[in-house]
């Protein structure tokens, strides 16, 4: 380790280029984002931030006031990053403190909060991360779904369009139907704008070129251009939508984060869990209750719905 490690920010460099030299890009880049918010969270309440000089009070803070605001899992991961951290620098001051993490009532899954939902959303798009944004997020589609989606499956007529959808399962997959989104006929016409150009642009540069007719296709070289669909677990949806995006938006996130917001917001929302196990197309309700994971948040809100209920019912000139 070099003796002229000066700031923080050259001594995260120096960290992530020895202890994640193997690793993969998005791996790495999950360490920086954590380490670089609890970098800016220290810096704004006035501790040090070199990793030397970081200080069990600085630790208690971000344990009372920065991390305690997310799910225990989250905190775990936050703190599991700075320690690596620390004790690269010979600092074991995390290890002395002997944390002692609350009780999370929630099951090991993730989702966006709602803040991260709506810059999820709202930030800017190409047209290929627009459309699986789209499925996986206001849909729930798994990221294979996506690829396999056909022209023929999207049913956008009538007053109650839908999508058939082939999932996990043996031979071809399980099939089930999904309705539309309040924003799927916009997601689409802005997609088949895109697909429409790279289906020119392959009929232009060979005559005999074939439509595979899966909705998401994709474009190699622009000369010669070379047009096909999507590999099934290939990783290429992965590289070409979510990695730009958490490194823009500065958080993290994968396919299954997206869709288990979805189920989760459909459960908010007050949807019957039998509605939302079918939207996931899931066998049971008990591996969608799993999925969407039920925390002390929703207990909370629960209790505020019994005490609304007893409040009426008392209005009512019910039992005291």
């Amino acid at each position: 380790m070099s003796k002229n490690t000066m700031t923080t920010e050259s001594c995260i460099y120096e960290f992530l280029r020895k202890e994640f030299f193997n690793s993969k890009d998005y791996t790495r880049d999950k360490c920086r984002w954590s380490l670089e918010r609890t970098k800016r969270s220290l810096e704004a309440a006035g501790f040090e931030t070199h990793p030397r000089d970081i200080t069990a009070d600085a630790i208690q803070y971000l344990m009372d006031e920065v991390w305690s605001k997310h799910a225990v899992s989250y905190m775990k991961s936050e703190c599991s990053y700075l320690k690596r951290f620390l004790r690269f620098y010979n600092n074991d001051v995390i290890d002395r403190m002997k944390i002692v993490f609350p009780q999370d009532m929630r099951v090991n899954v993730d989702w966006l909060e709602e803040e991260q939902y709506d810059a999820l959303m709202n930030c800017p798009k190409t047209p290929f991360q627009d459309i699986i944004i789209h499925l996986e997020l206001c849909m729930g589609f798994r990221s294979v779904e996506c690829i396999r989606l056909m022209l023929d499956d999207i049913h956008s007529g009538g007053s109650k369009p839908y999508m058939n959808v082939r999932g996990k399962g043996r031979g071809n997959g399980k099939y089930r139907s999904v309705r539309f989104h309040y924003q799927t006929k916009d997601a689409l016409a802005r997609w088949m704008v895109e697909r429409n150009r790279m289906v020119a642009l392959a009929k232009a540069n060979d005559p005999s070129w074939e439509d595979p007719g899966t909705l998401i296709l994709h474009q190699l070289y622009k000369n010669k251009p070379i047009v096909d669909a999507y590999g099934e677990h290939t990783g290429a949806v992965d590289e070409r939508v979510l990695n730009p995006l958490r490194a823009q938006l500065g958080f993290d996130f994968a396919n299954h984060t997206l869709r288990r917001t979805f189920g989760r917001r459909l459960f908010h929302a007050g949807v019957p869990i039998e509605t939302i196990s079918k939207f996931l197309g899931h066998e049971s309700t008990t591996e969608t209750l799993g999925y969407i994971g039920v925390n002390l948040d929703d207990m909370d809100a629960g209790m505020a719905m019994l005490a609304q209920y007893d409040t009426k019912k008392l209005y009512r000139g019910g039992p005291k």
